[in-house]
Formats: C-alpha cells, sequence, structure tokens
C-alpha cells in the first residue's frame, strides 16, 4: 500500500541484499509490499512508516521453534506493485534491477539456508482503481489480469532457486474498505463493489498460489471478511463482524489508514504459520 515511507524502504532493502549471518543461520525472504515491512502510521510519519510490529517480525517468533535461529530478511517496498516487483521501474531501488530480483540472488547465494519465503503482492495493482469513492470497472479488469500474469513468473523464480526444501507462502488480501458501509449511502455503494474486487483478487491469488504450491495464508477469514454478525465495537454500538475487525485490527476507523496496526499484523502472522504444514519440531 501507499505510504510516505519509500525512502525507508529502499534503505531496508539495499540492506537486506548483503544480509548474512553466522554460517548455521537460516533465513526468511519476505517478498511484498508495505505490509511485508510492518509498516503503520507513526508520531514522526503519519502516512506510515516500516516498523518492528509487522507480520513477518511475529512470524519469526512463532515460528522460532521450527526454525531455531531464523533471521528475517526483507525485500518489500511500499506502494510496489506485482509487476514492479518483478520487472523493476517501481519506487524503489534495487541493485538487480527489481525486488524478486533481489530476493531471488539472496536464495540463490544463500543455499539451502533460505528455508521459508512470503509473497504478498497484487493490492497494489488494484487499489488505484478504487479512488475517491468509485471503482474504475476497466483499470480493475486490467490490474487483475496483470496479476494473474505476472505473479506465477514471480512464484515460479522464486522455488526455482530455494528449491522444494523452502517452504513458500501466499498471501490473500483483507478488504480495508469494508468501513466505507457506515459511511452514507455513498460509502456503502462504495464498500460493495470494492469487495467485489478484492474477493477477485483473491480468487486469483488463490489459484496461482495453488497451482505453484504455494501455502495459502487465508487473511480474509482472519479479519471475518464476508461475515455479517454483529459484533460490539469501543464505545457502544454494534456493527457486522468484518467491518468491526477492520477497525480494531487496521487503522481505517482511528486514522483511515489502510494498514494493519500491530495485533493486526499479529494477526496476519497468525494465518500464515497456520498455513504453514506441521512436522516434528512445531507443537500441533
Amino acid at each position: 500500500m501507499v505510504v510516505g515511507a519509500v525512502a525507508a524502504a529502499a534503505s531496508l532493502t539495499t540492506a537486506a541484499a548483503g544480509a548474512t549471518g553466522p554460517p548455521g543461520a537460516t533465513y526468511y525472504v519476505a517478498v511484498g509490499a508495505s505490509e511485508s515491512l510492518g509498516v503503520q502510521p507513526t508520531a514522526a510519519s503519519p502516512h506510515g512508516a516500516p516498523t518492528d510490529d509487522g507480520y513477518a517480525n511475529a512470524l519469526v517468533a512463532i515460528e522460532h521453534s521450527r526454525w531455531p535461529g531464523l533471521r528475517l530478511v526483507h525485500f518489500g517496498c511500499p506502494g510496489i506493485t506485482a509487476q514492479a516487483a518483478l520487472v523493476g521501474g517501481g519506487p524503489c531501488s534495487f541493485g538487480t534491477g527489481s525486488e524478486v530480483a533481489a530476493a531471488v540472488d539472496f536464495v540463490r547465494d544463500h543455499p539451502g539456508r533460505t528455508v521459508l519465503a512470503t509473497v504478498d503482492l497484487g493490492f497494489n495493482d488494484v487499489w488505484p482503481c478504487l479512488a475517491h469513492n468509485a471503482v474504475d470497472a476497466a483499470c480493475a479488469a486490467a490490474a487483475l489480469d496483470r496479476v494473474s500474469r505476472v505473479l506465477p513468473i514471480v512464484l515460479q523464480r522464486l522455488r526455482a532457486a530455494g528449491g522444494s526444501g523452502m517452504q513458500v507462502v501466499g498471501l490473500l488480501h483483507n478488504d480495508p474498505y469494508l468501513t466505507g458501509s457506515f459511511r452514507g449511502p455513498v460509502g456503502r455503494r462504495f464498500s460493495a463493489a470494492a469487495l467485489s474486487v478484492i474477493d477477485r483478487l483473491n480468487t486469483i491469488l488463490a489459484g496461482i498460489y495453488h497451482r505453484a504450491g504455494a501455502a495459502i495464508a487465508n487473511v480474509p477469514s482472519a479479519f471475518s471478511l464476508g461475515t455479517n454478525v454483529p459484533a460490539a465495537v469501543a464505545g457502544g454500538g454494534t456493527l457486522p463482524r468484518d467491518v468491526a475487525k477492520n477497525c480494531t485490527l487496521t487503522w481505517m476507523c482511528a486514522r483511515h489508514n489502510l494498514h494493519p496496526n500491530a495485533t493486526g499484523y499479529d494477526v496476519i502472522a497468525g494465518a500464515i504459520a497456520a498455513a504453514l504444514p506441521t512436522g516434528p519440531s512445531r507443537p500441533q
């Protein structure tokens, strides 16, 4: 998602390309956009900045029993589309030309030691089509077509670099625009139309991940997307459960910022962990 933290992210990704650790270290490579960096609004950067309270950081803590000493290597870039992540030309610069190329180079340079990769792309391809409380249907259709063509290549290149021993998890996306449903008739119409686009995106992503043999993190389910039973909200009153969860797990209601808060990122990490196969080193 687009934030005012591109320069910070660029420095993170540049550092990631040269990351190293002890000879026995194992690595988790996070490929994606701002959410992969844990971007949240801060006092210094109200539009958002990378934090240590993202889902990738939380996932390392969750999976320490499976992979002791696991080290997180960030390659994410705020605002990047799937296409830019693959071919370059996005808001961040990479010495190898693109985010995916940088991640692939890192995996190849650490054979057998990159044990986990997450892929979190696609939302930034469609969000420009969901501006000003209106859905541009032609824009959304073109964006979804690009994702369907580009993302399989991203996954194929990561898998070729990491081999069958590297776990790959693809993330589906929450719909932060649900909160428009309680902002009058215009907001309700936009919310319904935006949900249709996000649902189509997630259907495409799930198919791509499945065909690539990647595990699928069901983030929408973790955010109760599509669950309309009433749920209490702070300050009194009720909202549909999925809308209420967007208020409590993202910054949409508090600051009209699309990003998850720290609790929301923990929920996403839980969805990723749930998608990973259980093994003898992981508690059942």
